[in-house]
């Protein structure tokens, strides 16, 4: 075991804490070092039993990186640190971020690769929030959002990605959140615009988008409530937001 953390490793165990997986390549562009800097921060981290690591030889083949994530240390130590102080939830559910899907997995390391991508094309002029700190906001869709992104001066939007999922799920997502904007539970001023990310076949945003028109129309929604639109990549939401 490390006998003290540095400011460095413990920042690497916050970004931990909020993407909940973390690659080198991610954590790399998120510090803005070079990747074999970051790869010696996880491998020290791990190796000192702070972080634990998801990898086997089919992920060469795929050429997929490592994914690190919290031990029962590390929550102990961010228990001490992390201001504001987290809900018990929060900690448990880092606790069991060793036996999740790779579905998930894959999901959270994509949602952390999409915020460096919105972090560096907008820089300090955006405030990006993860699900860790939407949760507990009052009304908003659950399972949480990817992220909340609040571009200075410029309309807020939650990010979806969609790739890996089933169209059916995606359609179920899109009802939900017109669901949401009805219950007029939710504490913002103005509902978030949605952009759900579907980098997929064009047919596929073509036949989402006809379904989330069908939907809006049948709610009595339009642009003037809140914006659904599906992008091919994030940088169609960040040129349109």
């Amino acid at each position: 075991m490390l006998r003290k953390l540095n400011d460095k490793q413990q920042d690497t165990l916050i970004a931990i804490l909020r993407f909940r997986y973390v690659t080198a390549d991610n954590l790399a562009l998120h510090r803005n070092i070079t990747h074999n800097s970051a790869y010696s921060a996880l491998e020290i981290l791990h190796k000192a039993g702070y972080l634990g690591k998801i990898y086997d030889k089919s992920y060469r083949l795929m050429n997929k990186s490592a994914r690190y994530y919290l031990t029962r240390q590390a929550v102990d130590h961010l228990k001490t640190i992390v201001e504001p102080e987290q809900p018990e939830a929060i900690w448990k559910s880092r606790l069991r971020d060793g036996n999740r899907s790779t579905e998930f997995v894959d999901q959270q390391v994509a949602i952390h690769a999409t915020y460096n991508v919105l972090q560096e094309h907008l820089g300090n002029s955006v405030s990006i929030e993860t699900a860790l700190e939407l949760y507990g906001t009052e009304g908003i869709i659950k399972p949480l959002p990817g992220l909340l992104v609040t571009p200075e001066g410029g309309n807020h939007y939650f990010v979806e990605l969609a790739d890996n999922q089933h169209l059916f799920l995606v359609r179920k997502r899109i009802r939900n959140y017109i669901q949401n904007y009805d219950n007029q539970e939710w504490e913002w001023e103005n509902y978030p615009d949605v952009y759900i990310v579907r980098t997929s076949s064009a047919s596929d945003r073509t036949r989402l988008r006809k379904y989330v028109a069908e939907k809006m129309d049948e709610a009595y929604l339009d642009d003037n409530d809140f914006k659904f639109l599906v992008v091919n990549n994030i940088q169609q939401a960040i040129s349109t937001g």
